[in-house]
């Protein structure tokens, strides 16, 4: 295949990934769906566009797209909002993962007749929640918070035990003489402490080093911004602790402190979260050769283990998991059946593949078509079982900086918008009978899609949307005149 047509072509799978989640937001169905498919037509069984079987490559590639994306989900979690949920994330992502893992490894090997060793390690590479699927959905979810944040936590933070779990096992099959659980289990301790300590270090110096240093140009600060991505992941993986864990503490460290150029910082990492999820997803469809999914072994097994996996191992997981903790059953059942698998397994199947271990080939296969079904099945019925269980919150009164106005070193003042409730003591009310600092600007009104330009006659009413031009280290001053009760 020719450059040219190379790059025609990749532009051609990018515009049509894009104008497609038009598609997926009609049916209903996750957008990665959608991208695993382009993958698979372009690739060397349909259309025979792109022939790709790299495994090793799109290993690489999954890799540095995951980095990407935890870091934009660290990125938009508020450490207030999440840490009650701490600990029943961490129990759903160590000790969930494990009962799962457990279990589908009974299933396969009973099923599929493989060895404890290798069910065991079928078991791991699907055991976990996938960080791109569960933000990808939830962002389009009004779900409780309580039960989101538990969900984007527990996704965030499950992949070093399934990384574990997945290198523990594959040694056990490509040399059980040295394999050992007691040094696995220090192995895990290990990865996850520093990494978490890592995470926390890198991100004070880059929340240090964005809010001092002056560059010459403001285009450089998300370059420098997603430099610290791949320094936690290097950092950690050359010291062997959890690299994925490092980038995600990170990004949680990065967005809960004080930083220069924030709206812009996070734009652009949510865009690059959406290129890498794009191509992840592609690479990953373009890597399977739909002709072997439709081997009946394959698919009767498939099938099986997907159903395991989602009516049993990830509902036992979760009400073991969260036995200690105050869930009611409306939240387990959805957290049960939000367990999405997604783009981690895929690159996990990859490890087998790169050890060129027995049935590396057909473990690739069935964590893919499993992957698909998960998906297929638990992603499009979310927003249903949302309603049904009672569980979507309504729209809620939080402040969003829209434009941030930047000097050559910092930016000075900000329009944020803002919701007023039906509740707010401001509905009612003229403008001018507010006593609004004179540092505050109401700058535009927008009510039922209709801009009104603000007077001193102007009234509010309950769900206006509210522009406000601020000096921004005046946000939290505005934010207690608006909403005196609010932490």
């Amino acid at each position: 295949m020719s450059l040219q047509f190379t790059i025609l072509l990749i532009g051609l799978l990018l515009f049509t990934a894009v104008w497609t989640t038009k598609l997926s937001s009609r049916l209903n169905i996750p957008a990665l769906l959608i991208f695993i498919a382009l993958g698979m037509i372009a690739g060397s069984d349909i259309t025979g566009f792109i022939r790709f079987d790299d495994a090793e490559l799109a290993q690489l590639l999954g890799t540095v797209a995951l980095i990407i994306i935890l870091f934009e989900g660290g990125l938009q979690t508020v450490w207030k909002e999440v840490k009650t949920e701490l600990a029943p994330s961490l129990s759903l992502a160590t000790f969930g993962v494990f009962i799962a893992t457990t279990i589908v490894a009974v299933a396969s090997h009973y099923i599929l007749g493989f060895s404890w060793a290798n069910a065991f390690l079928l078991g791991a590479i699907v055991g976990s929640t996938d960080a791109a699927a569960i933000f990808s959905v939830l962002s389009g979810q009004s779900v409780r918070r309580k039960v989101g944040s538990t969900l984007e936590v527990e996704s965030g933070t499950n992949d070093p035990m399934a990384v574990f779990l997945t290198v523990l096992f594959l040694e056990f099959v490509t040399n059980p003489k040295e394999a050992s659980l007691l040094s696995g289990l220090s192995s895990l301790i290990w990865e996850m402490v520093i990494g978490l300590l890592l995470g926390l270090l890198i991100g004070w110096v880059a929340s240090t080093l964005l809010n001092r240093i002056d560059l010459s140009s403001s285009s450089f600060y998300p370059i420098l911004l997603m430099s610290f991505a791949f320094l936690s992941f290097g950092l950690a993986d050359t010291i062997h602790a959890s690299g994925f864990l490092a980038v995600y503490v990170t990004a949680i460290y990065i967005s809960n402190h004080e930083l220069v150029y924030r709206q812009t910082l996070v734009r652009f990492t949510m865009s690059m979260a959406h290129l890498a999820q794009i191509g992840m997803f592609i690479v990953l469809g373009l890597l399977v050769f739909p002709k072997q999914l439709l081997d009946p072994q394959v698919i009767l097994s498939s099938i099986a283990l997907a159903l395991i996996l989602i009516f049993i191992a990830r509902p036992v997981s979760v009400w073991l998991s969260l036995l200690p903790f105050k869930y009611s059953w409306q939240e387990k059942v959805f957290i049960s059946f939000a367990g999405l698998k997604g783009a981690v397994p895929i690159i996990l199947a990859t490890y087998p593949l790169v050890a060129g271990i027995e049935n590396a080939g057909m473990i690739f296969n069935i964590v893919f078509f499993t992957v698909l079904l998960s998906t297929l099945i638990q992603g499009s019925m979310l927003t249903f079982l949302a309603d049904r269980l009672q569980l979507n919150e309504t729209g809620s009164s939080t402040i969003q900086t829209v434009i941030e106005f930047m000097s050559i070193g910092k930016p000075n003042a900000e329009i944020i918008e803002l919701t007023i409730p039906n509740s707010h003591p401001f509905v009612g009310q003229a403008i001018s009978d507010i006593d609004l600092p004179q540092e505050f600007l109401v700058t535009a009104i927008i009510r039922n899609d209709q801009i009104i330009t603000p007077r001193g006659d102007t009234v509010f009413e309950g769900r206006d949307q509210l522009l406000l031009l601020t000096p921004k280290h005046r946000i939290k001053t505005l934010k207690r005149f608006l909403f005196p009760k609010t932490p």
